[in-house]
């Protein structure tokens, strides 16, 4: 009876391995040619326009006038040609007030634009592209200073996706600051690779395995 128990479990174990392993197969000969992974920062830099539209407004926007320089690292520098200021455009970023946090400070809700950040076309490999930086819906934080009337906004935790050739190729977090109604704005944007479907695939069917296996144990005993 134990044995008829084992061979029955043998041949369901088979079974339930059989598509999953096949569909994996299909998914890394499909994708591996495909298969970018983004890491690295960029710094962007250029002049702001912060509106002085009151001590916590109900809307407001910040604008990105142009991108004067780049510094890049990780695979930001893999680019080819090389990231430059010339062919970057930044969105206006139009906020809508959460709650008031103080007197002279608010939290704002950044919404989602696709795209946030335009690259332009690069290429990364073989491959020639869009390169973008979509925006999530996040939160940021504006605080006025009464006696100068100068806004200085932090964007903080604000969080989004690159894309390129149509693919996530990395999540990113943007974190910049701006002071004063027409300055100088300092944009850091850190990219953190996205695990690949097949990778994520393989996690999942090691934990079915180990589950399956312990059930196995069981019914033995």
């Amino acid at each position: 009876m134990i044995n008829f128990k084992s061979k029955l479990l043998n041949a369901t174990l088979a079974a339930s391995f059989a598509i999953p392993l096949a569909t994996a197969g299909m998914l890394t000969s499909a994708g591996s040619a495909q298969a970018v992974s983004l890491t690295g920062s960029i710094g962007l830099t250029g002049t702001s326009i912060v509106p002085s539209d009151g001590i916590n407004p109900t809307a407001t926007s910040i604008k990105f006038v142009d991108v004067d320089s780049v510094d890049t690292d990780g695979d930001f520098a893999a680019f080819s040609p090389s990231l430059s200021a010339a062919g970057i455009t930044i969105n206006t970023l139009n906020l809508t007030k959460i709650a008031n946090v103080s007197g002279t400070t608010a939290t704002y809700s950044t919404g989602v634009y696709t795209p946030f950040i335009n690259f332009g076309s690069q290429t990364l490999g073989s491959t020639t592209a869009l390169l973008t930086f979509d925006l999530d819906d996040s939160v940021v934080t504006r605080t006025r200073i009464s006696k100068t009337s100068i806004n200085d906004v932090a964007l903080n935790g604000i969080t989004g996706k690159f894309n390129f050739n149509g693919k996530t190729i990395g999540v990113g977090n943007l974190g910049a600051s701006l002071n004063g109604k027409t300055s100088e704005y300092h944009l850091t944007l850190e990219a953190v690779s996205v695990p690949e479907p097949t990778t994520m695939l393989g996690l999942g069917l090691v934990g079915a395995g180990m589950i399956m296996s312990r059930r196995r144990k069981s019914v033995i005993q």
